[in-house]
């Protein structure tokens, strides 16, 4: 493996488990939403999935899929470690007002929807032959932990965290209300919906 993308899945990992460290301060604070806490509990599964996947990679090349997928995966998660740090280190009357002020200079990226994002890294990592087979258990407990958050209401009150449409690079992720949906390609890209006739979305 490159010591660029070594030093990249080192740096990802502590990134992550520093998070899941300020999220353990503010645990058992109930002014905090639950799927703000499902989402801290979420930083260990990322973490443990991230180390076999490292381990097991090994010395072999990556290929530009694999780097690219732990660099977005670094971002998200220097994101979050920002956010859970900033509501541990604010005094507990106001953690939720400073978590939700730490949302929106996030580009009004909750918790959620990164951690959600973290996970879709990792399983699309996980496909990677290296390691395939050591991380099925892993692929399966980072699908229902994103199952379980998307269908979750949203940590911040969605008239104050607006419109969630973040574009990170080769990630795009859509959570309007809580619920996180990714599009890559050609395909149906609104899952659920059927639409009869013509469609078009903006100005007519």
């Amino acid at each position: 493996m490159s010591v660029t993308v070594s030093n990249s899945f080192a740096d990802t990992i502590n990134a992550v488990e520093a998070a899941a460290n300020y999220y353990n301060s503010v645990k058992d604070d109930k002014s905090l939403r639950e799927t703000f806490h499902e989402a801290g509990r979420g930083q260990d599964l990322v973490r443990q999935a991230l180390q076999v996947a490292n381990s097991n990679l090994g010395g072999r090349r990556p290929t530009e899929k694999t780097t690219e997928l732990v660099e977005a995966c670094h971002f998200k998660a220097k994101l979050s470690e920002g956010i859970f740090k900033e509501v541990a280190q604010a005094p507990e009357d106001s953690r939720f007002e400073r978590y939700k002020a730490a949302v929106r200079q996030s580009k009004r990226s909750t918790v959620e929807v990164l951690t959600v994002g973290m996970m879709k890294d990792v399983c699309e990592l996980a496909e990677d032959d290296a390691v395939k087979a050591v991380m099925e258990d892993r692929v399966v407990e980072l699908s229902d932990a994103m199952a379980k958050l998307s269908k979750m209401e949203p940590s911040v009150p969605t008239e104050e965290a607006g419109y969630n449409y973040t574009n990170w690079g080769r990630d795009q992720i859509n959570a309007p209300g809580g619920t996180v949906n990714r599009s890559e390609g050609s395909g149906n890209h609104f899952p659920g919906a059927t639409f009869s006739g013509s469609v078009s979305f903006g100005k007519n």
